[in-house]
């Protein structure tokens, strides 16, 4: 009778201990807002920072959306306010990477619609009309999509036909909307819409480019916002329950010289550190990295400039966790900046164009920028940054983008676009090594 009242003992207390566990799950995956529903959700939460893939990855640093206020939209993005009163959206809340360890990041230049590369969209979409600009990826899309983070860079602006305008190139630009369309199915989830052209088809072609994002409730848009409002809202992308805030700065503009010319700052956001150091502390209070895109650089330049190297520092001061660049149609260096507190700052100065059609080596030669951000303890840190050179390639036939590191020395030297050298494999060794990376470079 001992013996049985042992086991009765045993099994009733396995049950209970069952109960109070699974209890407790319940609880915490409850307090997370859903990403998908199409309903709208609002409450006082405690924001859970990992979901069931990620738990062990992600158990040790500190919730910095611990009590917000938040909705989630009918397209599941998330709107919330912090504790402290930041306002904020997130965009893939919920949403796991590939690599439970670690959140992948990767990143390309500029997408533009030229003179080069419109005739050649209209070439691939003449079974159908209009423009299909998805075959220029027909070999990196692949490879992007495998990241979990996938940053471009939408040089152009979208101002489309309806009331008269036509499509052009440099120096005024207007193009398809088929341009977005292959950033949506290429499934990058972050694009920067701030750029010296953001003006060129005024206020009517930056609402309309935005009210086309708009549609792509997938895609964090950046750069370019709608409102002062929507300016001063973080906008963040989670991974793991990792947030990442994007900021977005640029040189100035072809229409208007000086920040006080431009009809807002929110339009596209001009360089002004005052505004850029708020606005970065402000996204550290909700966000565990920030990024920084800045459209910079003298154009056909490799060397940063002397605004580049001090907007570099002044970044490192405010040790935000990446800074990424583009804007001078050819590609400049990845390296580090130390920071006043001592900490380095990864600063890719420019990704140069990744699609536009163009045929001068240079300007054809650009990168996939790589790295993965991985939790040690409480800090996020960046790790294994690469530089996977890429090029427009055709040997007569498509032109598409092209990893170097995937092609023989026969392929890279049978590019029909690169006439302006004669042996393309010396020459792409020796502009890209007498640059001065100070990561990898992808052979």
């Amino acid at each position: 009778m001992k013996n049985r009242s042992g086991v009765i003992a045993v099994v009733v207390a396995l049950v209970v201990l069952v109960a109070v566990l699974g209890a407790g799950a319940f609880v915490i995956a409850s307090s997370q807002p859903s990403a998908t529903g199409a309903q709208s959700t609002s409450a006082q939460t405690q924001i859970a920072q990992s979901d069931s893939a990620s738990d062990a990855a992600q158990s040790t640093h500190r919730n910095k959306l611990e009590g917000a206020t938040e909705t989630t939209d009918a397209n599941g993005v998330v709107h919330g306010t912090s504790a402290s009163g930041v306002n904020y959206v997130v965009y893939g809340r919920g949403e796991a990477s590939a690599d439970a360890s670690k959140v992948t990041f990767s990143a390309v230049g500029d997408s533009l619609g030229t003179d080069n590369s419109m005739p050649i969209a209209q070439r691939y979409a003449s079974s159908s009309g209009g423009y299909d600009f998805t075959p220029f990826y027909q070999e990196i899309g692949p490879v992007v999509q495998a990241y979990d983070l996938r940053f471009i860079n939408q040089e152009t602006v979208m101002a489309g036909t309806d009331d008269g305008r036509t499509y052009s190139g440099y120096p005024v630009f207007n193009s398809p909307d088929a341009m977005l369309d292959a950033i949506a199915a290429e499934k990058f989830n972050i694009v920067n819409f701030g750029s010296n052209h953001t003006w060129d088809m005024g206020s009517y072609g930056i609402e309309r480019t935005q009210s086309l994002f708009a549609e792509h409730p997938e895609i964090m848009l950046v750069g370019s916002y709608t409102s002062a409002d929507d300016r001063s809202t973080v906008h963040m992308i989670e991974r793991n329950g990792t947030t990442f805030a994007v900021l977005s700065y640029l040189y100035g503009d072809n229409s208007y010289a000086e920040e006080s010319d431009f009809p807002n700052t929110y339009y596209s956001c001009p360089f002004n550190k005052e505004t850029m150091a708020t606005e970065i502390a402000r996204a550290k209070e909700v966000a565990d990295a920030v990024i920084v895109y800045m459209h910079w650089g003298s154009e056909y330049v490799s060397e940063p400039n002397e605004q580049q190297t001090d907007y570099a520092q002044f970044l490192a001061d405010q040790e935000v966790d990446l800074v990424i660049g583009s804007h001078a149609h050819i590609t400049q260096p990845a390296k580090y900046v130390t920071g006043a507190s001592g900490k380095k700052t990864l600063v890719v100065y420019g990704l140069s164009d990744f699609l536009s059609g163009w045929t001068l080596t240079d300007t054809i030669l650009s990168g996939l920028f790589t790295c993965d951000f991985v939790w040690e303890g409480n800090e996020l840190t960046v790790e294994n940054p690469v530089w996977h050179p890429l090029i427009e390639w055709s040997d007569g036939g498509d032109v598409y983008i092209r990893l170097l590191e995937n092609m023989t020395d026969d392929e890279i030297n049978a590019n029909t676009r690169t006439d302006d050298v004669s042996n393309d494999v010396e020459y792409l060794h020796e502009a890209l090594n007498s640059m001065g990376f100070e990561i990898p470079l992808a052979w």
